[in-house]
């Protein structure tokens, strides 16, 4: 489905529309609120994130008469924004640990390898992010879901083939660009 057949279905019948954005846009929404949750929110606050994406995006398209523009950017868009407003009250309430828990939080974790593992995962991350779309997606999708060339040409909307061939190009740019970041192997 076209984003005009959908924008025409999301205005004719809201319900099918809303039910058609959801199953086209629900994996490249979710990839991109879980890459930037990942390291700091549960599950549950992932699932959380995803789900206002979406009921904000419905919002929006009951508010408006036409909606202008690519859905796809549109939704990337409103799904960044709420994973970084969902990451910042994370952060801000992670902090705060009742005091009945409080004896609960030694563990045997390497603190400081923890934090440099983390470190190097957010700048490989934001690597990954300069490749822009849709090769960004196709790496994540590839080496962090570990899913099909197929899978992804669905999510990213190209044929399989296109898919092999540009992340095979993003792989050899994402090692130029660590490289000259002082990446070494």
């Amino acid at each position: 489905m076209t984003d005009n057949e959908l924008q025409h279905l999301l205005k004719a019948e809201p319900e099918k529309g809303q039910r058609a954005f959801y199953d086209k846009y629900f994996n490249y929404v979710y990839t991109i609120v879980f890459a930037k949750l990942k390291s700091v929110a549960s599950i549950e606050d992932v699932d959380e994130c995803v789900g206002d994406v979406f009921a904000q995006c419905f919002i929006f398209f009951d508010k408006q008469n036409v909606i202008q523009g690519n859905l796809k950017a549109f939704t990337a868009s409103v799904t960044r924004r709420k994973a970084i407003d969902t990451y910042r009250r994370v952060i801000r309430h992670s902090s705060n640990i009742p005091i009945d828990d409080a004896g609960e939080i030694e563990s045997g974790e390497n603190i400081a390898q923890s934090a440099e593992e983390s470190e190097m995962r957010k700048l490989l991350y934001d690597k990954v992010e300069e490749l822009g779309e849709p090769d960004s997606t196709i790496i994540i999708q590839k080496y962090f879901f570990g899913r099909s060339s197929k899978e992804i040409a669905e999510i990213v909307q190209l044929s399989a083939d296109n898919v092999r061939a540009r992340c095979s190009r993003a792989v050899k740019r994402l090692k130029d660009i660590l490289l000259s970041a002082g990446f070494t192997r």
